[in-house]
């Protein structure tokens, strides 16, 4: 061993000294002041001086995390919440627990936010659920491996946080002046995070064979291009669509409207009798108790179709109030999907007009989505009398004839398995309708095992129809490279990412989140 060796163990074990995991002696008393302690008489704990250090200990809390408390602490609040299980191991979330200083962490990333305050707290609760999912089945396997936590390696591990660094080493003074309740809190941290982190280390540092990184360079640094033209709802004859929005008028009336969402019914009917008395806007009102995304506007939503509104309303019934109301009118509340709804008419509804491009747009692609047993033949055959055309003129003179943009997708390895070593259609394909497309086995063979600058019969994905042509094989030995270099550093985190995903998908992960936060957590 070198003298340089010797010098850092020796620093090492010096630092681990300053670190003591012993509980603090408490300072002996004089005789005269115990004597003077036993003679007062002891403080009678009651409800009422439990209650008040809970709420103390509350707002203590909400300093911290603001936006997570107020989503818990409510009528249906509790000191432990279980949110399923992981194998017989509760998924609770407690004070101080793992479940609790990820809900802190995750509240922290979303002080100041501007979202809408149920959103956050979806994001915050499911965030941190997620992550103790991982957490308690990591544990699960540490400790079945017989993985523990010593105290020499929690002590280097808490040397090495930078917790008590000073310019980027470990300094004395800074430990020594830090509080023993901040130090128990670090280190209680770090040792029960310590057995799932080796698990997830030692599943990362797993290397693979050089055979296995020759072959996915291999498959990385050789692509094909594509070009395809998309037939979809937008080249449907105008004259067809206005024909069919004539015959169902109801469904494109168009109404300027605004609207408020609050989830408690009492709360919207109280709302709406304050705008219908006048002792408040309307637009105050959705400023101050809306939570959907047009709060911040003042509830103004714009112009919509009668069908696009429909689905924001439980009973049909209600939705068809808003076709007969007057300008200025405010309706509701209405029950919707997890929330009650107040509407104001801006301007009361009136026929579209059926010369405008975007009502025409907005008219094809409710057909497509709705009746595409009327769409879907007509576009069918269109496109299989472009793929003629094409195939006599070329792909470039059809999409010039008809106006319709030629999309050119750039060298593409087949990645049929979506691996992420390499790249596939979903980061070259501008439209994102060739990648849809591949998703399916026989077409992904059909684009790569196809001759080179061939035309294929139009594919059907979604409402659309694709002709494609495929281009030429390109080699990129620079990607090649890169993955050959990269390789071990991708394949550790690979593991590390279908650990993870296989421990959250097992049998042994019993979610009952949506529940419980549902129920609990926002109290509905």
């Amino acid at each position: 061993m070198s003298d340089t060796d010797n010098k850092q163990d020796t620093k090492h074990e010096q630092e681990s000294k300053v670190l003591s995991f012993d509980k603090p002696k408490r300072a002996t008393k004089p005789a005269s002041e115990k004597r003077a302690d036993a003679s007062k008489p002891k403080q009678k704990i009651t409800f009422g001086w439990i209650l008040g250090m809970i709420i103390l200990i509350l707002i203590a809390i909400s300093f911290v995390a603001g936006p997570a408390i107020q989503g818990i602490v409510g009528s249906r609040s509790s000191s432990s919440l279980n949110f399923g299980k992981y194998g017989k191991e509760p998924i609770s979330y407690a004070y101080g627990n793992y479940f609790y200083d990820q809900v802190q962490n995750h509240a922290d990333q979303y002080k100041g936010s501007g979202q809408d305050q149920t959103q956050v707290l979806y994001q915050i609760w499911k965030g941190a659920y997620d992550s103790t999912v991982i957490y308690n089945a990591l544990n699960q396997l540490a400790d079945k491996a017989g993985i523990i936590a010593s105290d020499e390696a929690v002590k280097r591990a808490i040397i090495n946080s930078g917790a008590y660094h000073k310019d980027g080493k470990f300094d004395v003074e800074t430990y020594q002046k830090t509080s023993e309740e901040a130090k128990a809190r670090l280190e209680d941290q770090i040792r029960r995070s310590f057995p799932s982190q080796i698990v997830m280390d030692d599943v990362g540092s797993v290397l693979s064979s050089n055979a296995e990184s020759e072959f996915v360079a291999a498959m990385a640094e050789s692509g094909r291009t594509f070009t395809y033209l998309p037939v979809g709802a937008n080249l449907y004859p105008n004259e067809l669509a206005v024909t069919y929005a004539l015959e169902n008028p109801q469904l494109f009336a168009t109404i300027d409207l605004s609207l408020i969402s609050v989830l408690d019914q009492d709360l919207a009917s109280s709302v709406a009798n304050q705008i219908i008395l006048g002792t408040t806007t309307f637009e105050d009102a959705a400023i101050q108790n809306s939570l959907d995304s047009f709060a911040a506007g003042g509830g103004v939503v714009g112009r919509l179709f009668y069908h696009n509104i429909t689905a924001s309303f439980t009973n049909g019934d209600d939705a068809l109030t808003l076709l007969s109301a007057k300008d200025g009118d405010v309706l509701g509340p209405f029950e919707s999907q997890g929330a009650w709804t107040i509407w104001k008419v801006n301007s009361a509804a009136k026929q579209a007009d059926f010369t405008d491009e975007a009502t025409l747009r907005g008219i094809k692609a409710y057909m497509a989505t709705n009746e595409s047993g009327l769409i879907d033949p007509w576009l069918d055959e269109f496109a299989n009398q472009l793929a003629k055309e094409a195939a006599a003129e070329g792909i470039d003179e059809v999409a010039l004839t008809y106006d319709i943009d030629l999309i050119e997708v750039a060298a593409t390895p087949y990645n049929v398995a979506q691996s992420t070593y390499m790249s596939d259609l979903s980061h070259t394909d501008p439209t994102g309708l060739l990648y849809q497309a591949a998703t399916s086995t026989d077409v992904a063979r059909q684009l790569y095992g196809s001759d080179e600058h061939t035309l294929l019969d139009p594919i059907k994905v979604g409402s659309n129809y694709l002709i494609v042509q495929t281009g030429s094989d390109e080699e990129d030995e620079g990607m090649g490279s890169y993955i050959s270099m990269f390789y071990d550093y991708y394949s550790g985190s690979q593991n590390q990412q279908d650990l993870t995903q296989a421990l959250y998908a097992s049998d042994a992960h019993q979610n009952d989140f949506l529940a419980t936060f549902f129920n609990v957590v926002l109290g509905q």
